[in-house]
């Protein structure tokens, strides 16, 4: 494998890792937090949760463990699925039955399974026809006023879920009360951080598809290397309210880098790459290639994170990580955009 590695991105030394590959994280393929080179992520989420599985069908797992989600037609895995807490404010949820509900005035999700009707009336009125069994998911997303919803079920509605949130989230069971499930909270830190990552250049590759709608606010990195104090940080994820992607390179809380490209949309693949020296920065997307030559890189970053809670007034993103790839040295931009075609 290294060998075969050492040829794809050899530069004609024959080294056999001319880049200094040092952590390679294959979600999707390996199915699994261990590394194929480097250290291994740390994973938590407070709660259990659930995906779907080689079978594609929804399963659930235990707390602090990771989920690698599949499409539950094509069976292929999506990669690291990684979300923000969310509510369901439903109960049951296997099969929803008429309630009432009291909600705030934010967006909310309302989903489930079935060929049944639900009927929201109170502070939103509307008629949600459900369009067939799983893996059918049928899914609404409105603003009520606050106060008491009632939903009124005819029919088959199974595995249903409403949620405060623009976009519906995976299944979160429920049997005689609302339950939560946590965030998943995916980072290396401490010495497995510091013997792979290097302070004066280097270059991180990405693969991921984000769950968030295109008007998301907040800035929504898949991928964050920081201080710890969201003052220093290098990012890549979704761009706040529109359809774009973002590489972010910020010190001592000023804006270094800030390179938006277009074309990101729920459930697309994105392929980002960074290469960072000092007055040599490099974002590409899918083969496009935007230059920053006018950057001070910030100093003794800390930790990685799958997620960035804070960064540039963002929050937890929500979608899978197919791959991650981090390299010691500045990737030329030809092999960036070669390695994000």
């Amino acid at each position: 494998m290294q060998y075969v590695l050492g040829q794809h991105l050899g530069s004609g030394s024959g080294s056999l890792n001319p880049y200094d590959l040092s952590l390679d994280l294959q979600f999707a393929t390996d199915k699994t937090l261990t590394a194929r080179k480097g250290p291994k992520p740390t994973f938590t989420r407070a709660s259990s949760a659930t995906f779907v599985g080689s079978n594609g069908l929804i399963q659930s797992v235990a707390i602090d463990t990771p989920r690698f989600d599949h499409d539950p037609v094509t069976l292929a895995c999506r990669g690291l699925l990684i979300e923000e807490q969310r509510q369901n404010l439903v109960f049951p949820s296997a099969t929803l039955t008429t309630q009432t509900r009291t909600v705030p005035a934010t967006a909310h999700t309302l989903s489930f399974y079935g060929t049944g009707t639900v009927v929201l009336s109170g502070v939103h009125s509307a008629t949600v026809v459900g369009t067939g069994a799983y893996p059918t998911r049928t899914t609404l997303t409105f603003t009520p006023t606050a106060g008491s919803l009632t939903l009124t079920v005819t029919g088959t509605v199974e595995y249903a879920q409403l949620e405060a949130g623009s976009f519906a989230t995976s299944y979160i069971p429920t049997t005689t009360t609302a339950l939560t499930r946590s965030a998943d909270v995916c980072s290396i830190a401490g010495a497995d951080f510091s013997g792979f990552y290097n302070q004066s250049e280097g270059t991180m590759l990405i693969q991921f598809s984000g769950i968030m709608p295109i008007n998301y606010s907040g800035n929504r990195s898949f991928i964050a290397i920081s201080d710890g104090s969201y003052a220093n940080y290098l990012l890549l994820g979704k761009n706040p309210s529109n359809a774009n992607t973002v590489g972010l390179v910020v010190r001592n809380s000023t804006a270094q880098v800030s390179i938006a490209q277009a074309g990101y949309a729920p459930d697309v693949i994105n392929k980002m790459a960074m290469g960072v020296a000092t007055n040599d920065v490099a974002v590409v997307r899918n083969g496009s290639l935007s230059l920053d030559t006018t950057v001070v890189l910030p100093s003794n970053l800390s930790v990685l994170r799958f997620y960035d809670p804070n960064a540039s007034g963002g929050g937890q993103p929500s979608g899978h990580i197919q791959y991650f790839r981090y390299y010691k040295k500045r990737l030329p931009d030809a092999k960036l955009q070669a390695l994000t075609a």
